[in-house]
């Protein structure tokens, strides 16, 4: 018989308790690809593990490799995914070329899962594993036990981390291999029988799951298979690109209880370490008819914020600026029912980091590309101009990091931020109808603000972020630039929204209005020289020709950045000009041709 608020392997109930939960918007529309080599095709839970990543806010594709043997695993494919989870078979499919397209898509900040299982299930998995950390999969054991927290070394136990968070009880896999000790390798887990099952890797920013039992995953044992669903969920927040930089803790204890209000009570506090400057956010999330408080208070027990709401969650940001012990505090405003069981989640940023001069400095460039019909005979083209650049790029030891979105009717980004010789160019394909500049832009803001926080956390002194938008024609939402300038836009005179503007320098290749490129291209105000500006096409001259001026314009503007922000300056310059193109300033008139 479980226990209240527990489910019957003793796991505590609900989302709360997850890696991040309560905090999905961090990783909310990013996918993942679930790769299998391995044979039947009808194996996996794939419908149970979907609709579990669905409840996180993550897409979830199945790929299945082909039966006549080889992987299918192209750039092109990786590009439209934050994390692949590759589970491996008894033979080697993996290519060469394909082992080092994997390793610079983690070097570039994506998530790998490895999934590997007894003797001879490993093979792929080894290619990966000895390619990134050097680390092996091998043996041969039964494994069929259930795993509890316990400390390191101990047989049949699991150790606190972030991967194990709210897991109470966890499946070792019907049948297991071991995972070898290796540098930057921590062995999460150890079987019954003392196999080295569960590992991951984080270093330089790249994160890697290991994982030696993967029938933990078949369908019929996915039920049966105590905390597993906490455990996937944990490993997909994990890997994700929106959570790097932020650490995770729970205040409030889910090992023996879960922590509940009654009426009446006294206000309940919680203590956290601060270590250094950090920005700190507290999650309270509860069930039941109620109206909870948090609040925050530092060092000195003085209230540093405080909010309360009839609606689960609450969530209270502070900028901890001073190092020393913090309170999260709990209180039952109004209470009706017997006992409110509640969640506190503690999230925290830039703890440690430092201010050292030496920091690497990181010009990060987007291009945001139409791919809408009126594209579709350009694309080619314009990914032939995205490899030419990235490779040029990658020659030389730069500060720039490119990333490419894609925008009709629906935008999203199909190749993250990364340094260019890490970076695999993506194919453009068409995006169907429609054209929404907004879409573009909104898409552009969610996936800066999560590459920024991964590089703040990381302590790199970063440029303001160039957006080069190369469009087709005129937009489908007519009000885009009022949309824009309330989120991305800055105003200077009053030092209101948003500090981190980006540089917006609008390329009009098809038919677009001299006008509506104006009102794209940001800033639109300083000086002259810093604003931002936007090409347009001269209706005589062949798209092909017009878009070799805008790659050579582009690589030598990017290579004045990079040798710039070698020299401490942290203002990237547009293009001077264009060949084949009109160009202009900001809410501005035509400057020359």
């Amino acid at each position: 018989m479980s226990r209240e608020g527990f489910d019957e392997f003793g796991n505590p109930r609900g989302r709360a308790f997850d890696l991040g939960g309560g905090d999905e918007g961090r990783v909310r529309g990013e996918n993942i690809l679930f790769y299998s080599s391995l044979y039947p095709y009808d194996t996996f839970a794939e419908a149970e593990m979907r609709t579990l990543m669905a409840e996180r806010g993550l897409g979830f594709d199945v790929v299945h490799g082909p039966y006549s043997g080889g992987c299918t695993l192209t750039g092109d494919m990786l590009s439209r995914y934050s994390q692949l989870w590759y589970v491996s078979g008894d033979e080697e499919t993996l290519s060469a070329q394909q082992v080092q397209m994997i390793v610079k898509y983690v070097r570039a900040g994506n998530g790998l899962a490895i999934w590997a299982d007894n003797e001879p299930f490993y093979a792929d998995a080894n290619l990966l594993a000895g390619a990134l950390i050097g680390t092996r999969f091998s043996g041969n054991e039964p494994g069929d036990r259930v795993m509890v927290p316990g400390p390191v070394g101990t047989l049949g136990r699991f150790v606190e981390h972030q991967l194990t968070q709210g897991v109470n009880n966890l499946y070792e896999g019907n049948t297991i291999c071991t995972i070898a000790p290796a540098t930057g390798v921590t062995l999460l887990g150890l079987s019954h029988d003392g196999q080295s099952c569960l590992g991951c890797y984080e270093r330089e920013g790249h994160r890697v799951v290991l994982d030696a039992g993967f029938t933990k995953l078949y369908r019929g044992l996915f039920e049966k298979s105590a905390g597993l669903g906490r455990y996937l969920s944990n490993i997909a927040f994990w890997l994700a690109r929106g959570s790097r930089g932020v650490s995770y803790q729970l205040l409030t204890p889910g090992r023996e209880r879960i922590e509940t209000f009654t009426k009446g009570e006294p206000p309940k506090g919680y203590r956290f370490t601060v270590d250094g400057p950090a920005e700190v956010t507290c999650i309270l999330q509860w069930d039941g008819k109620a109206t909870l408080g948090l609040g925050v208070r530092g060092p000195d027990g003085a209230l540093a914020a405080r909010q309360s709401s009839p609606r689960s969650p609450v969530r209270l940001s502070v900028t901890a600026r001073t190092a020393g012990t913090w309170v999260a505090e709990v209180e039952g405003v109004d209470v009706q029912a017997d006992r409110v069981p509640y969640v506190v989640t503690l999230s925290t940023e830039g703890a440690g980091t430092s201010g050292d001069d030496r920091t690497a400095q990181v010009i990060p460039v987007y291009f945001i590309c139409d791919v809408s019909a009126a594209a579709a005979g350009d694309l080619a083209d314009i990914s032939a101009v995205l490899r030419h650049i990235q490779r040029d790029l990658a020659k030389a030891d730069t500060a720039v990091k490119i990333g490419v979105i894609t925008f009709a009717g629906r935008a999203r980004t199909v190749m993250p931020l990364a340094s260019p010789s890490m970076a695999t160019t993506p194919t453009l394909a068409p995006g169907g109808d429609g054209r929404s500049y907004g879409a573009a832009l909104r898409e552009f803001e969610r996936t800066f603000a999560r590459d920024r926080a991964e590089l703040v956390a990381a302590g790199a002194k970063i440029f303001r972020p160039c957006v080069f938008f190369l469009t087709h024609g005129e937009p489908d939402d007519a009000d885009f630039a009022t949309a824009m300038r309330s989120t991305l836009g800055y105003d200077p005179a009053t030092r209101q929204g948003n500090r981190a503007y980006p540089l917006i320098i609008p390329i009009g290749l098809r038919r677009v209005a001299e006008s509506t490129l104006a009102r794209l291209a940001y800033p639109d105000f300083g000086e002259a020289e810093k604003r931002g500006r936007w090409f347009l096409a001269e209706p005589e001259a062949a798209t092909r020709q017009t878009l070799k001026g805008v790659a050579d314009a582009i690589r030598t503007a990017l290579r004045d950045a990079h040798a710039l922000g070698v020299g401490g300056a942290r203002t990237f310059v547009p293009p001077a000009s264009i060949p084949g193109t009109r160009v202009g300033t900001a809410q501005g008139a035509p400057a020359r041709r």
